[in-house]
Order: C-alpha cells, then sequence, then structure tokens
C-alpha cells in the first residue's frame, strides 16, 4: 500500500514554512503559532472521507498492548483543525489486535495513500500539509518555545536557523558529538515539558486541605524543572548559531578532559583499558583484576574508575571497558560507539548496566560501526524502550542477559538495522515485549540462546539474514518468529504454524532448535502493511531510530 512521500530541499522547506507562518504579513509570536496552523489545515486538508496508514506511537501502543511500531488502515470520518487532530475508523490491521472502531488521532501520526475509493479526494494536498505539519512539530517547534516573549517574531528568530540547523545535521556538516548533545538536550526537553504539564494538571486538580499539603513538593518541583528547561533553551541558542556550533567543533577538547586528552596522545596509538569496580576488600579487588588480565593485550595502559560512563567517555575506538559486580549507569557508548569491548568480571547477573535516566535515548546502547564485544553482564532496559541498536558493523553478545525490569509489550531487546550484523552467543532475553528485531538487509547470527517470559522472540522482514543453531524458542505469549512480507505472501493473507512453514523462506535458517509452548503459534508470517513508510524521510534530529 503506497502513500505520498517528499524529500525536499532546505529552500524549499523554508519557503513553505514562511509562506504557512507569516504569508499574511503579519508579526507571528510562538502564541500564535498553532493558530497560523489551524488557518493552513483548514484551507488544504480535506476535511471528511480519505484513507490514511495511521503509524500508532508508542505510548498508544502500550496503552493497547500491542506491538510497536503497528500500522493500521484508516478512514478519516472527520478533522478537527482546532487541535490539529482527526476522528478516525479503523478499517484494517497488521495482525490479530484488538483495537477501538474509531480513535482520535494526531494528524501527525497520518499517512495518507495513493489509492482512494473517492477520487475527487485531494490526496497528495492533503498529504503534502501533513508532511508540513511534521516537519515543524518534530524537527523545529522546541518545547520552551512557549514561553517565548509575545512581543519577538517567532518566524524571524528561528525559521531559518532552525531548518538549516536540520539540514547541517542530515547532511553530516554537523560531527556526530554535537549532534548526539542536540539530540540529547531536545529529548529531555520534551520530557520535561511533559512532566511541566503533568504536574500543573495535578496540582489543578487538587482541592482544599490536600492542595495545601502538597503544593508546596509540587511548586518546588515546577521551580526546578522550568529552571532546567531554561538552562536547555540556552544551551541551545548557542547550538542553533552557525557560527557558535563551528567554533565548538573546532575546539572540542578545551573543556576539562583537555589534559586526559593530551596525556593520551603523549602515550601515542595503542589500545587502551578501564577497569571500572565500585569497591571492595582487598583481596577481592585484586582478585577482580587478576581475572580482568584474560581479556586483555599484554602491556596494556590500564586506569581505573568507579564510574562506568566516565570510563566510555574516555575511551577510543578498540578500548577495553572491564566491569567489576553492581549497577553501572551510562548515557550511551561513549567512544565505543564505532569499536570496542565490555566484558563482566563475575555473576553476569549482579553486573547490570542501564540507563543514567529516560532522557538518554531510545536505547541502553548504540553502535554505529567496527566491531564491538558485549560479554558476560546484564543490560536492564528500565524505562527505555530498547536494549541495544545495531546501525552498522558487527556486535557481538556473549553470555549476556537483555532483560527489563518494567515488563511492556513495546519493549525491544535488540534492533539491527539495514547494514548492521548481531551476532549472539549463549545469551538469555527476560520480560521483553519482542527480543530481536531485524531489518530489512540486517543480518543475526544466534547459537545457543534462550528466552524467558517473552511476549514475542523476533521479528524479521524480507531481505533479512537470520540464523539460528541450538537455541530455544519457548513460552512465548504469542509467536516465537513474526516475519512481515511482501515477498512471501500476497494481498491480506497470512500464515500461523510451526517452524515448517518457514523451511522454504531463504531469510530464514534454523538448525536443531526447540520450539515449544508458544501460545498463538511458533511462526507467523504477515503481509507487510507499513513497506510504504520505510521510504526514505527527513531524518535530521529525528529522536527515534
Amino acid at each position: 500500500m503506497e502513500i505520498y512521500t517528499f524529500d525536499k530541499s532546505l529552500q524549499e522547506r523554508l519557503v513553505e514554512l514562511e509562506e504557512i507562518l507569516s504569508g499574511r504579513g503579519t508579526v507571528v509570536p510562538a502564541s500564535r503559532i498553532r493558530h497560523e496552523w489551524t488557518f493552513h489545515v483548514e484551507l488544504v486538508i480535506e476535511p471528511v472521507g480519505w484513507q490514511a496508514l495511521w503509524k500508532i506511537p508508542r505510548l498508544t501502543c502500550q496503552e493497547f498492548e500491542i506491538h510497536y511500531p503497528t500500522i493500521v488502515l484508516v478512514q478519516v470520518e472527520n478533522v478537527e483543525c482546532s487541535d490539529l487532530s482527526a476522528l478516525v475508523k479503523i478499517v484494517a490491521v497488521q495482525d490479530e489486535i484488538h483495537l477501538p472502531d474509531k480513535c482520535d488521532v494526531s494528524l501527525m501520526e497520518l499517512y495518507p495513500t495513493k489509492d482512494q475509493e473517492n477520487s475527487a479526494i485531494d490526496a497528495e494536498g492533503t498529504a503534502n500539509c501533513i508532511d508540513q505539519l511534521r516537519y515543524f512539530f518534530n524537527h523545529l517547534w522546541m518545547p520552551w518555545d512557549a514561553d517565548d516573549d509575545d512581543t519577538s517574531d517567532w518566524v524571524t528568530s528561528h525559521l531559518e536557523t532552525r531548518v538549516r540547523l536540520f539540514f547541517d545535521m542530515k547532511r553530516g556538516d554537523v560531527n556526530k558529538d554535537t549532534c548526539d548533545i542536540i539530540r540529547t538536550l531536545i529529548r529531555e526537553g520534551k520530557e520535561i515539558s511533559g512532566k511541566i504539564s503533568r504536574l500543573e494538571e495535578d496540582i489543578s486538580d487538587e482541592e482544599g486541605e490536600t492542595r495545601c499539603l502538597v503544593d508546596e513538593d509540587k511548586a518546588c518541583q515546577l521551580v526546578k524543572l522550568h529552571f532546567r528547561l531554561q538552562q536547555i533553551k540556552t544551551e541551545m541558542d548557542v547550538l542553533e548559531n552557525p557560527a557558535m556550533r563551528d567554533m565548538l567543533q573546532r575546539n572540542p577538547h578545551s573543556g576539562i578532559n583537555s589534559g586526559e586528552v593530551k596525556r593520551r596522545e603523549s602515550r601515542g596509538p595503542r589500545v587502551e583499558a578501564y577497569f571500572v569496580w565500585l569497591g571492595g576488600e582487598l583481596g577481592e579487588t585484586m582478585g577482580s583484576l587478576q581475572k580482568a588480565k584474560e581479556f586483555l593485550p599484554e602491556g596494556v595502559f590500564i586506569k581505573t574508575t568507579g564510574c562506568m560512563q566516565e570510563a566510555l567517555h574516555s575511551s577510543e575506538m578498540g578500548d577495553r571497558v572491564i566491569l567489576g559486580e553492581g549497577e553501572h549507569l551510562i548515557s550511551g557508548a561513549g567512544g565505543l560507539e564505532e569499536g570496542g569491548m565490555i566484558v563482566g568480571i563475575g555473576d553476569r547477573k549482579r553486573i547490570i548496566v542501564c540507563a543514567k535516566d529516560s532522557t538518554s535515548g531510545p536505547s541502553i546502547l548504540d553502535f554505529s560501526g567496527g566491531e564491538v564485544v558485549l560479554q558476560n553482564l546484564t543490560l536492564d532496559l528500565g524505562e527505555l524502550q530498547a536494549g541495544i541498536l545495531v546501525r552498522k558493523g558487527t556486535v557481538k553478545i556473549i553470555d549476556c542477559r537483555i532483560i527489563t525490569s518494567n515488563q511492556s509489550v513495546v519493549k525491544l531487546g535488540i534492533v539491527v538495522l539495514p547494514g548492521g550484523r548481531l551476532i549472539l552467543q549463549n545469551s538469555s532475553f527476560v520480560g521483553l515485549g519482542t527480543a530481536v528485531v531485524i531489518h530489512n538487509a540486517g543480518q543475526c547470527q544466534m547459537e545457543n540462546c534462550d528466552f524467558e517470559d517473552c511476549i514475542e522472540g523476533l521479528q524479521v522482514q524480507d531481505g533479512v539474514d537470520f540464523q539460528a543453531i541450538r537455541c530455544r524458542f519457548t513460552n512465548f505469549k504469542e509467536y516465537a518468529i513474526r516475519m512481515e512480507t511482501d515477498k512471501y505472501i500476497s494481498g491480506t493473507e497470512s500464515k500461523t504454524g510451526s517452524c515448517e512453514i518457514v523451511k522454504d523462506v531463504a531469510e530464514i535458517t534454523l538448525e536443531a532448535c526447540i520450539f515449544a509452548n508458544n501460545l498463538k503459534g511458533d511462526v507467523a508470517i504477515r503481509p507487510r502493511l507499513s513497506v510504504a513508510l520505510s521510504a526514505k524521510h527527513d531524518n535530521g534530529m529525528d529522536i527515534v531510530p
């Protein structure tokens, strides 16, 4: 099912947004931006009767207890321009999921289809308008903009600088470290804005004596949140300025770590190691250091630290990080993102790596090149959506556990994106929505792995390379393997059954694997309704992979 897609240049984006937001020649403060969009939507979008794919957002999937992402075909029954939303009727779904017959959804979640029952519908014009709306609110509008001074023109102050920043990031003109900082600040700003809204709503709902008791605590929280949001705004104002951004990129080591950088340069180019130790008796410490020697080359330069994030931040590609037992809080893979090794010493169940906070990113670890090895540790997703993203390169996971202490159908253990390669050995997945997701052109080799209390084992697409040897696919609440395809089935046809139904599927190789006690079936093959949404979209400042 095809949808309209748009790949616009910087100049095209800038011109069309200027026409939408200041086409009437008046000053447009931040408080009037939404009104200008309402006016534009009223003029352009078809009010009723068009079909679209609804890409259900993650939190809505969690509420409905369905997998993320889920995409369904809908018919628009009414557009509410003032809310930039629509009432839709569910027409077709991907799988045996239960949704209300009708839902109120954001227009930005809809992708109009090219094939419309009513030929008089201007589907392309409607799709273009929604694309403009989605681009603006996903990439240009910031959560702190609502607090801007009403005397200033938002369009003059921010539009061009933010569009240029978006395209600079998309083209790779902004270095990776700066891109990471920008995405993290935006992510944190959006989370803080949501917390502020919820707190203000809670305070307004309180009455009488209860309000007196809780107001002071909540008011204090609000002050701190507003203060942090203002700090983020100040940092982003600097990063939006191209001259300031260029200066910061030319001097990446001008901060507090410049001394360490110079010391490392003086030691020459070689692999270094970090031993992360949270403390213990002398004998225990010496014993752990002795075990660490197994994973370190002879003569390696090694440093000790009590903070894993410090070790990752100081590391360079190819370095090794050795972890002692305990809980290690991190906010990204740091210098090991493009290659290196992280190894736990001791009981893997007691070597826990988790996110420092929910604004760290969509995943605990994000790898984009080279070869990375993770060995003998536990990754706990906590509040995050995914454990590991494999964007490029090879990620080897040996003797590890990937778990979530906060179970949800939308939690993903590992996501392998096109061009990524995952090798799993002797590892376990516990309590996840989907253990492994493999996108088109992604590779995964799995040996002697098992699953515990997961809803689904693997989700794969056409064009993957998946091999499993001596793995135990048992006790899933849904399927062990779910394949979304437009290659092996046609139309709305679907298949469910034993692993025999994939024996002729070139993408999947199973050897000496066990399938048992899977509630809905061992394997499901479903039509890929979301094919069109995998087309290239603008993604310069996207938060979610």
